[in-house]
């Protein structure tokens, strides 16, 4: 059985698990499409089961949340999966998300939302499908503490509704770096005329926080629609004159592109070389 309910989205069996694979980006503008397709695949797991099997100690059916390459606009994609597991806990069904190890941004939102701890994570559908489903009691869980830890790290999305206005695009958030010094700010998303002068609010509010020492980390699907190079060298020319650096690390391609041919590779290094040491430092 395969069914398409959204673009990029699809629900399938494998093993006697219902599979949903979710689209390549997930934000507040495809949301309720993907809601529907979790709920659906909620309910034919739920069917599946013996009826004992929406009952404690019973054999309990199985989904599958499949992220893949998909980017994390904000909080949609989070918010969907923690309500996705309170409703799992209500019909008796065992919730798992696959979450490749290369989608190191979506692992480490689960991990510090706290939704690594309620729902397990693989690394491929393969592996999620193969683990049995356990038998006995569920566990009743409060998804409260993790909704406000969704708040914490999507600020803007603090009404986390169902839905809100169309947001922009390009999704920015920020961690320290190991070495208690620099600051690493990731980009997914698109670049674009819109969403620039966003990134460059969101540096110059760090630069103004005293904060001197940047790595502006842009993720490999990173959409570059439009120049972003004034917005950068201005806040480069800026930190710098502070003593401080703006990095560049893992560039997308068109990106490096434009970098090399404007001959400013050498402008975007880290001080003290800092790059390789944080990249391995850095957590995930």
């Amino acid at each position: 059985m395969k069914d398409t309910i959204v673009p990029g989205l699809s629900i399938e069996t494998r093993r006697g698990f219902i599979v949903l694979s979710l689209p390549a980006q997930i934000s507040w503008q495809n949301y309720a499409g993907i809601r529907e397709g979790v709920s659906k695949a909620l309910s034919l797991a739920a069917g599946a089961a013996p009826p004992r099997g929406r009952r404690r100690g019973g054999p309990r059916g199985g989904v599958v949340v499949d992220f893949g390459d998909a980017v994390l606009l904000d909080a949609a994609g989070l918010v969907l999966l923690a309500r996705a597991e309170t409703r799992a806990q209500l019909l008796g069904c065992v919730l798992r998300a696959v979450v490749p190890e290369p989608s190191v941004h979506v692992r480490r939102a689960l991990r510090l939302t706290g939704l690594a701890r309620l729902v397990p994570m693989f690394p491929d559908v393969a592996s999620a499908t193969a683990a049995p489903v356990p038998d006995g009691d569920g566990t009743d869980v409060d998804t409260t503490h993790v909704l406000d830890a969704i708040r914490a790290l999507h600020p803007g999305d603090a009404g986390l509704a169902p839905n809100p206005p169309a947001p922009s695009e390009l999704m920015i958030t920020t961690t320290a770096a190991g070495d208690g010094d620099h600051t690493v700010v990731h980009l997914s998303g698109v670049l674009d005329e819109v969403t620039v002068p966003r990134l460059g609010e969101t540096l110059t509010k760090l630069v103004e926080g005293n904060l001197r020492h940047l790595m502006v980390r842009m993720h490999d699907r990173l959409g570059v629609r439009c120049d972003p190079l004034p917005i950068l060298l201005g806040i480069r020319w800026r930190v710098a004159a502070d003593g401080g650096c703006l990095a560049l690390p893992a560039l997308p391609a068109r990106l490096r592109e434009i970098i090399d041919r404007e001959g400013l590779g050498s402008v975007f290094t880290g001080c003290r070389s800092i790059e390789d040491r944080l990249l391995a430092a850095e957590p995930v």
